[in-house]
Parts: C-alpha cells; structure tokens; sequence
C-alpha cells in the first residue's frame, strides 16, 4: 500500500524491546503497510539490492518483491578496507548501537561498509560484492547455519576473512548479546551494597593512620 518513514509507536517500540537505537532503526529502516486477504498490516522494512524489502514486526518476518542481500556503502565511489557480514538487519543494527553506547563521541561507524545477508541462503549472492575488501568480518548466528556461511566465504576469500563470532559466544546472535547487556545494566542500575558494620575508629598505640578509600 504504501513505504513511510519509521515512526509507528507499536513498530518503535519493538525496536526498543530489541535493545536497538531507534533512531539508529529510523536511519536505515522504512515503515511498510501492506494488504493480505483484505486485511491492512504494517511492518519494518529494510531494503535489499532488489529493491524489495525485509519486513519485521513482532509477530511476522518475511519478505516483499523478493528476497536478497543488501549492502550499505557510506562512500559508493571507494570500497573501504573493512566489511563487515551479517544475517539479519536487526543484528546490523545492533552492531551499530554498540558502537555507539561504547563510542558515543566517535563510533566509527562509517569506517567500514555492510553486507546483510538476510538469510544464509543468500551467501552466495554475497561473494561478488565482497570482493575488493582487504578485511571481511563475519559477524553471522553462532548455530550450524552460520557457520556453514561463513565457510563459504572463507574459501573464497581465504585469510581475509575473520569469524567474529567468538565476540558474543554463549549467545545466538548480537542482538542476542546486545539484550543480554541492556539485562545486566538494568541489573547493576538495582544492585544495593549490604550496609557495612560501623568499625572502630580508634587507633592502636604505633599503629599508623590508614588512608581513606578512594573513588
């Protein structure tokens, strides 16, 4: 029906239960609504090299106009020296908001361009435009799927390409690891210390004044 810019309430706020920057999310992401058996919905949607889109909301993931990878360039005249690979969207923009919450005064992230692959089933279609790249980081799902993809890439690449999924092992993927911190800063944010027992101040005789704690 109709391509909007993000700015659904129900749609943000998705993307904030993600842990993702929403306006991080506005930059690369469209709202999509769209018809299906005569009924109206709305969804994410992250545009492909086809000129279709990837669609999320909480209850559906999908595709319209076919399915394909989709790749950011911030500079379309010169191929950086760093690429970075993804599965899904929504761990490239997790990434991002990483970068971003370590780095808010330099994240750095124009210094590398993305490759998304959108399913690992698209990593063939991925291997022409990652050529030229001295560094390819694979940022894909720790499972068998992933790793199978990220083989691929590496024999056609060979020592250029590095698995980067050893950043957030014990994790499925980084928007797994991306909530799993905004967890623990909520966490910490409740963290109480047990109030100390009073100590005596006095000193003994000989006994050398101890320095106070610092911060």
């Amino acid at each position: 029906v109709e391509v909007v810019p993000l700015n659904h309430h129900a749609l943000l706020s998705y993307i904030h239960s993600r842990g993702i920057d929403t306006q991080t999310a506005r930059q690369f992401c469209r709202e999509i609504h769209y018809e299906l058996h005569r009924r109206h919905y709305f969804a994410i949607a992250f545009g492909n090299v086809s000129g279709g889109y990837e669609m999320r909301n909480p209850y559906y993931k999908g595709c319209i106009k076919g399915k394909d990878i989709s790749v950011i360039r911030y500079n379309k005249d010169i191929i950086q020296n760093h690429v970075c690979v993804f599965e899904g969207f929504m761990d490239f923009l997790s990434f991002l908001t990483i970068r971003q919450q370590k780095s808010p005064d330099m994240p750095c992230t124009d210094w590398q361009d993305y490759v998304i692959l959108n399913s690992t089933a698209n990593v063939d279609k991925a291997l022409y435009p990652l050529a030229g790249y001295g560094h390819i980081h694979c940022m894909l799902d720790n499972d068998e799927a992933g790793r199978k993809a990220v083989e691929a890439i590496r024999q056609e690449y060979k020592w250029c390409v590095r698995d980067a999924s050893h950043l957030y092992s014990g994790h499925n993927d980084l928007n797994d690891y991306l909530r799993s911190l905004k967890v623990k800063q909520s966490q910490d944010l409740t963290v109480t210390e047990k109030p100390q027992p009073e100590l005596d101040n006095r000193q003994n005789p000989g006994e050398k004044r101890k320095r106070g704690l610092r911060m």
